[in-house]
């Protein structure tokens, strides 16, 4: 007896050459190779592009995609536009200049001290000084010579320049040569930005001097206010040039040197669209980069790149294989049919990203992962889908599309739901399934990248439709595979397990009894193996066919005899023997003209292993044929149990019979029979190649009890001695 797990699958055994072995696992990893050169070729890496680089407008024949990032930097020309642009961004400075405020106070107030000085000496002085200095006419003089009215223009003047000249006034002239609308405006050490026009002119001042000059009542001193405010009027506010100079030379050198950025696999221009600016100023700066770097080396190491990328995230699945799936990668035929599904789903992945590209939905690895799923179980699809993903994630034409996150939240979604078809209806649980993953990962992904909303329904529909596409497909395709890899799977199982089958119809009407017998057995067996998490369904459908030898000569069979005559009684023992282990032989020949699978057909002889036919063997022993018996013809030819299943309907099979010969099947007696019938078959070593281990025996030992109940037919017991058996035990070798 074996444990769970299955013995590896060797090019031999120890004494193979290891040109063997090499032959042996060159042929597994070869589809390997292959697959990943088939997803090199339709997912080529970036290595160059055709020269000249085209103009802008033209449509793109090719996609060139960045095999490596770069920069794109820009002219010389481009750079001073730009700096300029930006220079003229910064306000010009103004400063408000404290010196030419005081200037202009120390000038009014020495101007009315020299009139006052000049008048002491005699009115022409002080006419000469007002001439010559502020340009006053002689009635401006005459009316300054006095010496109140001097006072009080002295005082209106130098309030109002003081008052005016302290709010900033600038010149006219520098502000109308200004091109910006908005300057900045310093007072000390703090600035303000504040419109050009707002600043004061001298025009504004005289404005505001005239406006001003009415509290003094004599028109003449209103004139002589006047000029004597243009004659000592300085401008306070005035351009800083040099801080203007260096705020712009400072913009200008913050000019990034750097046009574009291009990251690793970003697609610069798509085949069929049209060369915008951007684009080619990016092809132009990718020739440039690959001038410098060689293109023959980079070749070369793109293609090494992208082939032994492939090769290391395939080979992470094909050593799954190996080492925890032996029995799988002993098949070449199996191995070869995981290359030809990845190069498939590549291919198809190539051929939809080309029709529809940027579109992660439309990637076919939810179809791979319901098709491996079927044939092998939900943990490998869910390995393959994971492998796809970042496989197909990994190629230069899909590293943007979020590949894979979509294709592993649908193939997980398909690996999933497809678990539990057993029926039509089931199907529409799994689309089910897959079609809500695929609204959740559009969702998701256009949540983090800010998709809009009718972007996010329009992922979210394609996720829909993919559902029942991905399902359908594989539904298509399962024939074959099923047939490329000789792998049954449930769906095939359901189908041949249908009562309305020829074989079993026959069954049920020549040999009823078997038929009986066959129907309690697979109850009885289907509950052992899905407690001990063996394939219930296999079980079932096995225990079906296992006697359906029986149809050659169902009334040499004891349970089809109805209480009639028994043929036996006229013959020898050993051709009786004959007959019985004849129906093996006859059941796996109606098995293949029927073409059941194999997993089907081991049932027929495997439920009997090599046992011996003792009630026969007994019979001639007793008859004084010692000398002439050969045990081999009172053994079934076998082979014993290589599978749980086989071996559950072996033990099945005989617990069955051993309970019906019981006049009192109480549950104790029940459970002590089943416990010699274990034993027994322990002991003669019929489960020796069985993967069960003795806590699957123990739990099989107590699912038999509970489920064996009800009225059992009678069976042929031996006389008592005979064989060491109890009779119950003897019946049951007579089937």
């Amino acid at each position: 007896m074996r444990g769970r797990e299955v013995p590896w699958v060797s090019d031999g055994q120890s004494g193979s050459s290891a040109g063997q072995r090499i032959r042996f696992h060159a042929q597994r990893w070869g589809p390997l190779l292959v697959t990943a050169l088939v997803t090199y070729v339709v997912f080529p890496p970036p290595l160059g592009m055709v020269a000249p680089v085209p103009a802008a407008g033209r449509v793109a024949d090719r996609t060139v995609i960045a095999p490596f990032p770069f920069l794109v930097r820009k002219s010389t020309d481009e750079m001073a536009r730009e700096g300029e642009s930006r220079a003229l961004t910064a306000q010009p400075v103004y400063r408000f200049s404290a010196t030419a405020y005081d200037s202009a106070l120390v000038a009014i107030r020495g101007f009315f001290a020299d009139l006052g000085r000049a008048d002491a000496q005699g009115p022409d002085l002080m006419r000469l000084l007002a001439e010559t200095r502020v340009h006053l006419g002689p009635e401006e003089t005459l009316y300054l010579s006095d010496e109140a009215r001097r006072h009080a223009l002295q005082e209106v003047v130098t309030h109002f320049l003081a008052e005016a000249l302290s709010r900033g006034v600038a010149d006219a002239g520098v502000l109308r040569g200004e091109a910006s609308r908005q300057v900045t405006l310093r007072r000390g050490e703090e600035e303000r930005i504040v419109p050009r026009d707002s600043i004061l002119t001298f025009a504004d001042l005289m404005e505001q001097a005239e406006a001003t000059g009415t509290i003094i009542p004599s028109a003449v001193g209103q004139r002589a206010m006047r000029r004597l405010v243009g004659a000592f009027y300085h401008p306070t506010i005035v351009p800083d040039v040099p801080l203007t100079t260096a705020r712009r030379e400072q913009l200008r050198a913050s000019v990034d040197p750097v046009k574009y950025s291009v990251r690793a696999g970003e697609p610069i221009v798509r085949a069929g669209a049209t060369i915008t600016e951007e684009a080619r100023g990016k092809l132009a700066g990718l020739q440039e980069e690959l001038h410098l770097r060689g293109t023959d080396d980079l070749w070369i190491r793109g293609a090494l790149g992208a082939l032994l990328y492939s090769v290391i995230i395939l080979g992470a699945f094909w050593l799954l294989m190996m080492f925890y799936r032996r029995e799988t990668y002993g098949q070449l035929r199996e191995m070869l049919f995981f290359g030809a599904l990845f190069s498939l789903v590549v291919l198809m992945a190539a051929a939809l990203t080309e029709i529809f590209p940027g579109r992660p939905e439309l990637v076919p690895i939810p179809f791979a992962a319901i098709l491996v799923t079927l044939l092998y179980n939900g943990r490998i699809g869910v390995f393959a889908a994971l492998t796809l993903a970042v496989l197909l994630d990994g190629q230069w034409a899909l590293r943007d599309d979020f590949v894979l996150f979509f294709g592993l939240v649908g193939g997980v979604a398909g690996a999933v739901g497809i678990r539990v078809v057993r029926r039509r209806r089931h199907l529409y649980l799994t689309i089910g399934v897959m079609a809500a993953a695929g609204v959740l990962a559009s969702i998701t992904i256009g949540l983090m990248q800010g998709w809009s909303s009718f972007a996010i329904i329009g992922s979210a529909l394609l996720g829909v439709l993919m559902a029942p596409a991905s399902a359908s497909l594989a539904m298509i395709v399962m024939p074959l595979a099923e047939s490329g890899t000789r792998i049954t799977t449930d769906l095939t199982l359901l189908e041949i397990s249908d009562l309305g089958r020829p074989l079993l119809r026959r069954l049920a009407l020549e040999a009823p009894g078997t038929w009986a017998h066959s129907l309690a057995m697979a109850n009885l067996c289907e509950s052992a193996c899905n407690i001990i998490e063996a394939n219930g369904l296999l079980a079932r459908v096995g225990c079906y066919y296992h006697d359906i030898g029986k149809l050659a000569s169902p009334g040499f069979f004891v349970e089809n005899q109805g209480g009639g005559p028994n043929p036996h009684d006229d013959l020898s023992p050993i051709e009786s023997a004959r007959i019985i282990r004849t129906h093996v032989a006859d059941g796996v020949a109606l098995a293949e003209a029927a073409a059941l699978p194999p997993i089907v057909r081991a049932f027929i002889p495997e439920h009997h292993g090599t046992s011996e036919i003792t009630y026969f063997l007994s019979k001639a022993r007793l008859r004084g044929l010692d000398a002439r018996v050969n045990p081999a013809d009172f053994r079934y030819p076998g082979p014993r149990p290589q599978s749980a299943e086989t071996a559950v309907a072996m033990l099945a099979d005989s617990a069955e019979a051993s309970i019906r010969v019981l006049d009192t099947p109480t549950p104790e007696r029940v459970r002590d029979a089943i416990e010699m019938l274990v034993q027994h078959k322990l002991a003669s070593g019929q489960l020796d190649d069985a993967p069960l281990t003795l806590r699957d025996l123990d739990r099989i030992k107590r699912e038999f009890a509970r489920v064996m109940s009800g009225t059992y037919h009678k069976r042929i017991g031996y006389p008592r001695g005979s064989g060491g058996l109890t009779p119950e035990f003897q019946a049951v070798e007579h089937q």
